[in-house]
């Protein structure tokens, strides 16, 4: 009874979901209200604490924090920005390959920064692609997640933070 009352209520009554939305929802089989209930994680990122550099793993997901130690910006097929950290137990390397100039001078030598993301090995030091970061102003504590992270399948268009709201 109230499941069939779920998938006649359209996705667009729902507020900050409009005819765009929706369409791009219908893409990945979400077409009513029921089936955006359902529709469940594909996993879970776990960003409730700070793992030390020395102890990553590569093909792992971690939230990391350390100092900017290099930033520079290198040219192969396309300019590619490379950010060095390091918490005192390691080093590891951040690479942009898409970025603009905002964000290269956000990364000044000594600024704390907070990251996340997929581990991968490099040819010197871990590092990480494209991840989230936070530059970390004056003294300020770093907030971590309270609970694990939901990560959902999405299409184009539709980004993580979508889900979320």
């Amino acid at each position: 009874m109230v499941s069939s009352l779920l998938d006649s209520v359209p996705l667009t009554t729902l507020s900050g979901v409009g005819a765009a939305v929706s369409n791009k929802l219908s893409r990945i089989g979400i077409n009513n209200l029921q089936d955006l209930l359902f529709h469940l994680p594909i996993r879970y990122e776990d960003r409730t604490c700070i793992t030390p550099i020395a102890d990553l793993r590569p093909d792992q997901y971690f939230t990391i924090e350390g100092i900017v130690q290099t930033c520079e910006v290198t040219f192969a097929r396309r300019p590619i920005l490379s950010v060095s950290l390091s918490d005192g137990t390691s080093k590891i390397m951040l690479r942009f390959f898409n970025f603009n100039a905002g964000m290269r001078n956000s990364f000044q030598i000594g600024a704390r920064v907070k990251a996340f993301g997929e581990v991968k090995r490099g040819r010197y030091m871990p590092e990480i692609h494209h991840p989230e970061y936070q530059i970390i102003r004056n003294n300020t504590p770093i907030i971590l997640e309270e609970t694990l992270t939901p990560v959902y399948s999405t299409t184009e268009g539709l980004k993580q933070i979508r889900y979320e709201s």
